[in-house]
């Protein structure tokens, strides 16, 4: 019972750090971009740091829907493996692609705790959490895996994990 409390308030400070940190910008962020919330981030070698801009510049992509940049982002032969565990192809996350119609009523999902694992010269793993505020399953794990192919960098593999506690938070 105490852990579920801790929990639960633990997740409502985490809630009120992105909006306060939000608020208190400079106010020349961009409307279409994605906003990252994270601690100060460590000196990133030029690996983690082109790898988080490829992955962050895909998320501006489909938040913005367009899929002409996520199709070009992303393999043909992409495998994703979904919150419940269904697999799923490039079609499904294409489909994903679109721009929220009432982005300025409806709470954004909130990106977070950007980190690269780097598996080769030409392939490495992007892990981020996201808050999904209106959504049931609102706090999730995403595993990126990317293959650079030529020079341009691929999405090769996604598997989103739920934070089982959060389903069951309300």
């Amino acid at each position: 019972m105490r852990l579920r409390v801790f929990l639960v308030v633990l997740m409502a400070i985490l809630a009120v750090i992105p909006v306060v940190a939000q608020n208190s910008g400079s106010g020349q962020e961009s409307s279409a971009a994605i906003d990252a919330v994270h601690m100060p981030e460590p000196k990133l070698s030029p690996f983690e740091k082109e790898l988080l801009d490829t992955q962050k510049a895909l998320l501006d992509a489909m938040k913005r829907g367009d899929k002409a940049y996520v199709s070009n982002a992303v393999a043909n032969d992409f495998v994703a493996i979904t919150v419940n565990g269904d697999p799923g192809g490039k079609g499904e996350l294409l489909d994903l692609a679109n721009p929220s119609k009432d982005q300025k009523e409806k709470p954004q999902p909130i990106f977070y705790d950007f980190k690269v694992v780097q598996l080769s010269d030409n392939a490495g793993v992007v892990t981020y959490n996201v808050v999904f505020p209106s959504h049931i399953e609102r706090y999730q794990h995403l595993s990126d895996t990317w293959v650079k192919e030529g020079n341009q960098w691929k999405l090769k593999f996604q598997q989103t994990t739920l934070n089982l506690w959060s389903a069951h938070d309300l």
